[in-house]
């Protein structure tokens, strides 16, 4: 069974424990387990993802080198927190 983002996080996404259920990738299936998590300003609060440390990487990355170019705010401005688990 793989389990989506909605089955792998809740209201903070790290109450399921650290390290629990699968990583939340969601441009192909990953199913290795997380290790690292991405705290998020969003609409309303902040919303945690967890990832396997590619798809970390991968997030970090493409927020950098993608996103933050072409958009006023900065990388605190978007990412409250980050790293292991």
């Amino acid at each position: 069974m793989i389990l989506t983002r909605d089955d792998t996080i809740s209201d903070t996404g790290l109450d399921a424990g650290f390290g629990a259920g699968r990583c939340v990738w969601d441009e192909s299936v990953c199913v290795d387990k997380p290790t690292h998590f991405v705290t998020s300003n969003v609409v309303g609060g902040a919303a945690a993802e967890v990832y396997c440390l590619r798809h970390y990487v991968l997030t970090l990355a493409g927020l950098c080198e993608l996103h933050l170019p072409n958009c006023e705010g900065d990388f605190s401005g978007h990412v409250l927190s980050h790293g292991e688990l």
